[in-house]
């Protein structure tokens, strides 16, 4: 193999890939990114077995060819090098490779191709186009609510839905739980749930990229097609919850409050409840006011609040970090906190948008 690539587009492909590598495996040859050079394009692959991500640059291809190369090495080395400068890139024998910039020179020890797993990324079955803008909405404002781990794989997951061409995703972790709706251009159907690590890589990678992802979900596997990139991932396997039927409306208080304002107290009160074990802060709802209070051993915070309340007054418990996780993916200047009853789950939602329901659980207060 021996290639000519600009370094901007070489450190891009490969921040891309890495995110797929695996940092503990038993398999060592997963711990590198497989480049391959063919068709004046440069290929590279990474997979931890459950989630993969290949994508491609254009480069001048001198010879073809295929070689695996540890990640976190020529990772470093290609950021190091002076940006927008060409990179020369050899293999030579006994699997070495040889990168030249400049004045710089790196000499790596890699591996056969021969002997990575199969990078098949071919998915058939059921595929739809939703605006990478509309992805990273409902990948943004639901991921975050899953499950890190649980006794149930499936909580670690977000469930995409799709009927009478609306798309929704929904995440929980017995606590919280986060759906979005969109509406999409499919009059398909569709129910499938996603490792929310795999929708968090996906995130990343649509940051730049302004036109449409095609999805494509099949008994086993999702993958995304995105520009230049193709991301694939297992798919949980079970049931997951009905998460309809957990959605109240019969509320006894409505609070509408500035999210700016409502955050900035939250955050602050919650410095002193990150020494509580469930990061407690406690809501006294009066009137027009939400006054906001945590404790600990070091002293005591209060914040005050100017709100429109309909309803009953309320004096209720959460966790501060779980309403702080929402606040800070909501672009609504208003939100409303819909309560049921203080030892009952609140419905946070955007005002005036019903697209998008956040339920949080109560802590227990004496």
């Amino acid at each position: 193999m021996k290639i000519k690539i600009n370094q901007n587009e070489l450190y891009k492909s490969i921040n891309t890939v890495q995110k797929a590598v695996s940092s503990r495996t038993t398999l060592p040859i997963l711990t590198g990114i497989l480049i391959e050079a063919k068709d004046n394009k440069l290929i590279l692959t990474a997979t931890d077995l459950e989630l993969g991500i290949k994508t491609y640059s254009e480069c001048e291809v001198i010879e073809e060819g295929s070689i695996v190369v540890h990640a976190r090495l020529i990772g470093d080395f290609i950021r190091k090098l002076p940006s927008n400068s060409a990179v020369n890139i050899e293999t030579t024998q006994n699997n070495n490779i040889e990168i030249k910039c400049l004045n710089s020179e790196i000499n790596i020890l890699g591996n056969s191709s021969a002997e990575y797993p199969d990078s098949n990324f071919d998915n058939e079955g059921i595929s739809f186009n939703i605006h990478s803008d509309s992805l990273k909405g409902l990948i943004r404002s639901t991921y975050f609510a899953s499950a890190q781990e649980n006794i149930k794989p499936i909580f670690t997951g977000c469930l995409i839905e799709i009927k009478n061409g609306i798309c929704t995703f929904v995440a929980l972790d017995g606590y919280r739980m986060a759906i979005k709706k969109e509406q999409i251009d499919f009059s398909g159907e569709v129910t499938a749930v996603v490792p929310a690590k795999a929708l968090l890589e996906i995130l990343r990678i649509i940051e730049e990229n302004k036109e449409n992802t095609k999805i494509t979900i099949s008994e086993s596997h999702v993958s995304f097609n995105i520009d230049h990139t193709t991301v694939i991932s297992n798919l949980l396997e079970g049931k997951f919850i009905d998460y309809e039927g957990i959605l109240k409306d019969n509320y006894v208080s409505v609070v509408k409050v500035d999210n700016f304002n409502f955050r900035n107290s939250i955050e602050r009160a919650s410095l002193l409840a990150k020494d509580d074990k469930n990061n407690l802060i406690i809501l006294d709802v009066k009137e027009n006011n939400i006054q906001i209070n945590s404790a600990s051993e070091y002293g005591n915070v209060e914040e005050n609040v100017d709100i429109e309340k309909q309803g009953e007054d309320i004096k209720i418990g959460f966790n501060s970090k779980y309403i702080l996780d929402v606040l800070k993916v909501i672009d609504n200047q208003y939100i409303t906190l819909n309560f049921i009853g203080k030892n009952n789950p609140c419905f946070l939602k955007e005002n005036e948008n019903e697209n998008y329901i956040y339920m949080i659980l109560p802590v227990r207060i004496s």
